[in-house]
């Protein structure tokens, strides 16, 4: 019953000492179960690649690490809204994208598609950034943008 004792001992002090090897890299696809969105596998660190499927997708993107994200083509998939990366030192990574913030079902009315500030960069292929800002992001939809507040004279505060 010793000798047992002793190797069980001896091999569990082993896997103690063993040097931990680092994490592979994860690819991540949207949607998926555990990233229905951009926003989610980006959230979640484990994500360094994120692949899109092609289809458009209705959301604005926020990006503060590294990151590569590649869709199918810049036609076939389509971020309806804009992807934004702030930070010194972040590294993102567009590639077979569309990013259009003028879209009428863009997520938000932003005037700039894909914003890249306070020290981060973007490299990137086969990668179309538009925006029709505008018309796309009217406040009222009733056409008070291009005339004037007479009408609603004392009712505004």
């Amino acid at each position: 019953m010793r000798p047992v004792l002793r190797y069980s001992f001896a091999l569990s002090t082993l896997f103690l000492f063993a040097p931990a090897t680092p994490a592979a890299a994860a690819v991540c696809t949207v949607p998926s179960g555990s990233h229905p969105t951009i926003q989610d596998a980006v959230d979640d660190l484990s994500c360094t690649e994120i692949v899109i499927a092609a289809g458009n997708y209705v959301e604005s993107v926020e990006i503060d690490r590294n990151l590569e994200i590649n869709g199918v083509s810049s036609t076939a998939t389509v971020i309806e809204g804009r992807i934004m990366a702030m930070g010194a030192g972040v590294e993102l990574r567009l590639s077979n994208l569309k990013v259009d913030a003028g879209a009428t079902s863009s997520a938000g009315c932003f005037p700039v598609a894909v914003d890249i500030g306070d020290g981060a960069t973007l490299a990137g292929s086969d990668l179309i950034a538009i925006n029709a800002y505008g018309d796309a992001c009217l406040l009222f939809g009733d056409g008070f943008e291009s005339g004037d507040t007479g009408a609603w004279g004392n009712t505004v505060p």
